[in-house]
């Protein structure tokens, strides 16, 4: 029920919310996007440009920004995972067979000790190699908005290819603005849903 559609649509709502207010991010998004663009046909003044799936794959930029969204607001903010046997972890913690042990995947996502100083800072950077025309290898175990190893999320690609297909399109066809006054806060849920949603108002650019 969760899997692909809840989960990507809260995805996207932060995602907009913080492009709404980081506009030189929305800049660099648009410069990658414009040698696609420009070999789209467009069919008149103020036809939409849309992005297939297989135009998006390589977009290293587009993706850090998902990434960096996912990391400040994981969809799914905890995990649970159920001791098989008695261990000790890397910690020094003992833990039993039979003992659950909640995983804060938003609190991981805001660590100094893993993501350093500006770990509270929205910056997609962070994800990009030296030469920013590729991602560096983050293990799925710092980051685990699509979980890690043998449990990662089998819809990891599909969900990906679809919200960065929507932010694609929508970013190079709108501007995308908050409206004043509203309030912004998590909503205290299995799903890390916006508990008063977010309302924007979109302006066709003219490109």
């Amino acid at each position: 029920m969760l899997a692909a559609r809840d989960t990507v649509g809260t995805a996207l709502t932060w995602i907009f919310y913080c492009l709404a207010q980081n506009p030189n991010i929305v800049s660099i998004m648009r410069n990658e996007l414009s040698p696609i663009a420009s070999h789209k046909v467009v069919a008149g003044v103020g036809t939409m440009v849309i992005f297939e799936p297989a135009e998006t794959k390589s977009l290293a930029y587009v993706r850090a920004v998902l990434y960096e969204t996912l990391r400040l607001y994981p969809p799914a903010p905890t995990e649970l995972k159920t001791v098989v046997a008695d261990d000790t972890m890397p910690s020094g913690h003992e833990v039993h067979a039979g003992d659950a042990i909640f995983i804060s995947l938003r609190s991981m996502g805001r660590m100094e000790g893993i993501w350093g100083k500006d770990c509270l800072d929205y910056n997609p950077d962070r994800w990009l190699s030296k030469d920013r025309n590729s991602l560096r290898y983050v293990p799925s175990h710092k980051f685990l908005a699509f979980n890690s190893g043998p449990r990662m999320c089998l819809g990891k690609d599909i969900a990906v290819m679809q919200m960065m297909t929507v932010v694609a399109s929508t970013l190079w066809n709108f501007d995308v603005h908050l409206l004043e006054g509203q309030s912004i806060e998590p909503k205290a849920s299995c799903i890390l849903e916006m508990k008063n949603g977010l309302m924007v108002k979109l302006k066709k650019r003219d490109v």
